[in-house]
């Protein structure tokens, strides 16, 4: 994978990495993640197109601020790293619950949203996960989420197995692992998780995304939502719903495929991510030679007039 980049984001120091020629895409990951999710996608993709991936505040090697890590937070972070980088608008890609940083990016800040991509989209369910809910309680989340003495390579790839997020957790190699050991050592990590959970999750509240199920049908962008079809993190019936209610939305369901279709299926992900992406790039182009051919059409009409006038 390409070199790390720093940039300051709101006094944040946020990594990202950045690879490839065309239109921009975003990669977003989800709780608790961080960019290394996109390792097999960022080359691929960026043969057709800029692509940026980025580490979310709180999370991998970007700063862990004592914040209140909500929904709001996290789209204005992401439009204020896209202003960073002069990136007017883009297209996202969103796994877990950082797909539905990009639906609430689509909603409320439509002019900066090309095309959505929505992977094993997470939080549109009403009722909060019991984890979740005990992540944020005091003194039992930081027990839950276990001492960093603890953390190894082999409870890591151990820990792969036990939360169910791959159906062949095998396919997870050793790069993939590094990456995750380094966050999960680092000082902070356990600190931000929890800050992220009590910022997002209330007692008696739903979960963040539950809300924005009611205006999915604002979302007026081409939308593609990806779906392992043997995600046992995230049922698949949240994948249908969303593309019930999106206007412009179609369902790609991915086979032996757990909750991490980009990495479990990199191949079968880019190959569907790109030809997604590049519609709107045709489209585009299509425009830009419509336009063309009707000011040469004027120009031909302006030419005719003048000499006839003559």
């Amino acid at each position: 994978m390409v070199d790390d980049r720093y940039v300051d984001i709101d006094g944040i120091s946020t990594r990202y990495v950045a690879e490839g020629n065309g239109p921009p895409v975003l990669l977003i990951h989800g709780l608790g993640e961080f960019l290394e999710v996109w390792s097999r996608n960022i080359a691929p993709l960026g043969e057709y197109l800029s692509v940026y991936a980025v580490d979310l505040p709180g999370h991998g090697l970007s700063g862990k601020p004592l914040t209140s890590y909500t929904l709001v937070f996290a789209s204005e972070f992401i439009v204020h790293f896209m202003q960073a980088l002069g990136i007017e608008h883009a297209s996202l890609v969103g796994h877990s619950l950082g797909a539905v940083v990009c639906l609430n990016l689509a909603i409320n800040f439509r002019e900066k949203v090309n095309r959505l991509v929505l992977v094993d989209a997470a939080g549109l369910s009403k009722k909060v996960p019991l984890s979740y809910r005990l992540t944020a309680l005091p003194v039992l989340g930081h027990i839950l989420l276990g001492p960093r003495l603890l953390v190894n390579k082999v409870t890591i790839r151990m820990g792969l197995k036990v939360k169910r997020h791959f159906y062949n957790p095998d396919i997870v190699d050793e790069a993939w692992i590094d990456a995750a050991y380094r966050y999960l050592k680092g000082p902070k990590r356990n600190d931000a998780i929890v800050n992220i959970m009590r910022s997002s999750i209330k007692p008696g509240q739903m979960y963040p995304g539950a809300s924005i199920v009611d205006k999915l049908h604002l979302v007026k962008v081409p939308t593609l939502v990806v779906h392992g079809a043997q995600d046992r993190v995230i049922p698949f019936r949240y994948a249908q719903l969303v593309c019930e209610l999106i206007p412009d939305a179609r369902c790609k369901v991915i086979d032996e495929c757990g909750h991490c279709p980009q990495i479990e299926k990199a191949a079968q992900f880019n190959n569907l991510v790109a030809a997604f992406l590049r519609e709107s790039e045709s489209a585009e182009k299509k425009l830009s030679e419509d336009k063309r051919q009707y000011n040469q059409c004027k120009r031909t009409e302006i030419q005719i007039g003048t000499q006839y006038k003559a």
